[in-house]
């Protein structure tokens, strides 16, 4: 009887600690851009895939941005309230004024999530995660969880007009959920030194008109 008691906890713990984690399934997913202009999504270069390996998804996108701030929006719809986990991946081509040498991205969720570690950069870039918040306002209206992910150029290039970086996070979230992200390039210190010469030669040109 014994024998027998210790033989089903064996088995019992066996199947505990092989068998895998499951995490929610995604059912729907959408997003693109909020259609005011400063980035332009390609949708048909928009790809959605999943890692059996790994349990995890890829929305992988491709677009233009001509100004900031710029902004990505969608959803993902889950089949149970638990915790599955999505990179976000963009190509991004350069189409405004300048280069960039920071890039920065905040991205707003509904419900509360995390940012891993591992992270998409352009090469020799450098970055830091900040973990969201709750009661932050969401990009695109409302209040939710706000986390960012700053990139700064490091020992690599700046990004010049019309080459592309490409950038990507990671995020675990509890269940169905509405994202937004907004993106904010830098211009390098001597492209931001020319844009203050001209707003300050602007600034004083308006001073004068009005004496």
């Amino acid at each position: 009887m014994r024998a027998s008691f210790w033989l089903s906890i064996s088995v019992l713990s066996i199947f505990l600690f092989s068998a895998p984690f499951v995490s929610a399934v995604i059912t729907d997913w959408n997003c693109t851009d909020d259609g005011d202009g400063a980035i332009v999504m390609n949708d048909s270069s928009t790809t959605w895939g999943y890692d059996s390996g790994s349990g995890e998804y890829t929305l992988s996108m491709v677009g233009a941005q001509y100004w900031y701030p710029a902004h990505v929006e969608g959803n993902f719809t889950t089949d149970t309230e638990t915790d599955p986990t999505v990179w976000i991946a963009e190509t991004v081509d350069n189409q405004t004024t300048f280069a960039w040498t920071d890039y920065h991205i905040t991205i707003g969720m509904t419900k509360n999530f995390s940012i891993s570690t591992s992270v998409i950069a352009p090469d020799g870039w450098t970055f830091e995660v900040s973990q969201p918040i709750s009661g932050q306002p969401m990009p695109n209206g409302g209040t939710g969880w706000l986390g960012t992910i700053d990139y700064y150029v490091g020992t690599g290039s700046p990004i010049a007009i019309s080459s592309s970086g490409d950038f990507g996070f990671k995020i675990s979230f509890v269940g169905t959920v509405d994202f937004c992200t907004e993106q904010v390039p830098t211009p390098e210190p001597a492209t931001l030194a020319i844009l203050g010469l001209g707003a300050t030669f602007i600034m004083a040109r308006a001073s004068r008109e009005k004496r």
